[in-house]
């Protein structure tokens, strides 16, 4: 009896910190969502699922933010006479546009439309993310290849077929400002690859014991460590080596999710449990070997994504098996929000929009929250930043990994003060574009190796339909808030069999 009071203590703690935001939009997918992520300077969400089709969306929050209001005076006019017991009919009603995304399902409309669609691998979209500045998406599926694509176009620039891995893929990530592209897999295993060419430049095996579930980038300390989490440990690895730099302590605990609480000063982190907690780590207190202190979020639950707010706030938000988000403040240890996602499906994904409005999703559905204007800043009063303390050691820390590494093949040394053109040039010499200033290849052999992988007859042609494309609109001029988002912001990801 005392178990079930507390339980009942814990679900009124939760409803009273339930958010008044509500989303802006709803998209609900005809076959299980795998993946997603967010341009980083533009309402575009892009999505695979397990059909193998990628979907690329945009949206105008103006027009949606509009249509809300307007709903939701339809909806206060409806329900105005109600009596106080039916008032929950009203709380039910859904006041922001929900679309339907499908493959047979055309979707153009003023407010959302798809920029294009196709069905991009054989078998399932694996993990999915956008370079640096959007302009490219990277996909993996189930059939092992790796396709580059143009983002307003969806035409593949670049593909390769890794032929020799036993093991499905879990995760795909490309490096804010290097021309790099990482892979993690079910057995644990990493594979670097140059963004460019797609050529493998290093593996690393065994990096976990079993799937590597998430992957951020360690841009704070050197442009070529990454830290992944996966079954019971937390783990750092530098793309030149060929085993893992560090690896914690066993958790006991299946370890799903990491995010930087500040991506800018990276020295806290918090991971995402499968029992339900959330775990803090401190790169200046031990050197990521250990967690130092735990949130409980949902017990008995699996905390599957995780992301920082981005906000300046100390929080992160948290994606949990139960269908409910979750504002952690991970200086006070609290929960200070939440949102509820699903009654019936998990929160397997979380990214944050060029406009920090936060996005879930779960397999049948994706939510896009609107902005909270009106949030209270009193949770900032008096509080020191979380890395302060440490800033000064953490930043020696990356100062003394940098330049005392031995060269590998295809990277430059590792100085981050050097010449920004001199690293983006550091794959030249085997074919490599300049990816990051947004220039094509001058190589005539490059040239020819892309078109024919466009065309190149049957296979090609079962294996993907032609993008269906959209009018592309003028560039639109980043602003610093934007350049300030461009980073990956990696999500979790639960294994399926055979998909």
């Amino acid at each position: 009896m005392a178990k079930k009071g507390k339980k009942s203590k814990n679900s009124k703690a939760i409803e009273i910190l339930e958010s008044e935001v509500k989303p802006l939009l709803e998209l609900k997918y005809g076959a299980p969502l795998f993946s997603m992520a967010a341009h980083p300077s533009k309402p575009i969400i892009v999505s695979g699922l397990a059909n193998g089709y990628v979907f690329m969306t945009e949206y105008d929050p103006i027009l949606l933010s509009e249509y809300a209001e307007e709903q939701k005076e339809k909806i206060e006019e409806k329900f105005k006479n109600l009596k106080e017991s039916e008032q929950e009919k009203k709380k039910k009603a859904k006041f922001w546009k929900v679309e339907e995304i499908s493959k047979d399902q055309e979707l153009s409309n003023v407010s959302v439309k798809h920029i294009w669609k196709t069905k991009r691998h054989k078998g399932s979209v694996r993990s999915i993310c956008f370079n640096a500045d959007g302009d490219e998406v990277y996909t993996i599926g189930s059939d092992n290849v790796i396709k580059k694509a143009d983002t307003q176009t969806g035409k593949v620039l670049k593909k390769a077929e890794i032929k020799d891995n036993n093991s499905a893929f879990t995760k795909i990530l490309k490096s804010v400002t290097h021309p790099i592209l990482v892979l993690g897999d079910e057995s644990g295993n990493v594979r670097v690859f140059d963004s460019n060419t797609l050529e493998q430049k290093n593996f690393i095996p065994g990096v976990h014991e079993d799937a590597i579930n998430s992957i951020i980038q360690l841009t704070y300390k050197s442009a070529y460590q990454f830290m992944s989490v996966g079954s019971t440990t937390l783990s750092v690895w530098d793309v030149r080596k060929e085993k893992a730099t560090s690896t914690s302590e066993n958790q006991e605990d299946e370890m799903l999710s990491v995010t930087f609480v500040d991506p800018t000063k990276g020295d806290t982190v918090l991971c995402g449990m499968g029992e339900g907690i959330a775990t803090v780590w401190k790169k200046s207190k031990n050197d990521w070997s250990d967690q130092l202190s735990r949130v409980k979020i949902a017990k008995d639950e699996s905390i599957d994504t995780m992301i920082s707010t981005l906000n300046n706030d100390d929080c992160v938000w948290a994606g949990a098996s139960n269908g409910t988000i979750y504002k952690i403040n991970a200086k006070r240890g609290q929960i200070v929000e939440t949102r509820v996602h699903s009654l019936a499906d998990e929160v397997s994904f979380l990214d944050l929009d060029s406009e920090y409005r936060l996005i879930s999703a779960g397999m049948d559905k994706l939510k896009i929250w609107n902005s909270d204007r009106d949030e209270d800043d009193s949770e900032e009063e008096g509080d020191e930043n979380l890395d302060s303390s440490d800033g000064s050691d953490s930043e020696a820390d990356g100062d003394a990994g940098s330049g005392s590494e031995d060269e590998f093949a295809g990277f430059s040394e590792d100085n981050e003060s050097s010449d920004p053109e001199k690293e983006e040039d550091q794959w030249e010499d085997e074919g490599s574009a300049n990816e990051e200033e947004g220039e094509e290849t001058e190589d005539p052999a490059e040239q020819e190796n892309v078109e024919p992988e466009e065309k190149s007859g049957d296979e090609e042609e079962q294996e993907e339909s032609e993008p269906e494309v959209q009018p592309k609109k003028k560039k639109q001029k980043l602003s610093n808030k934007q350049m300030n988002n461009m980073q990956k912001h990696e999500h979790g990801i639960r294994r399926f069999d055979d998909l």
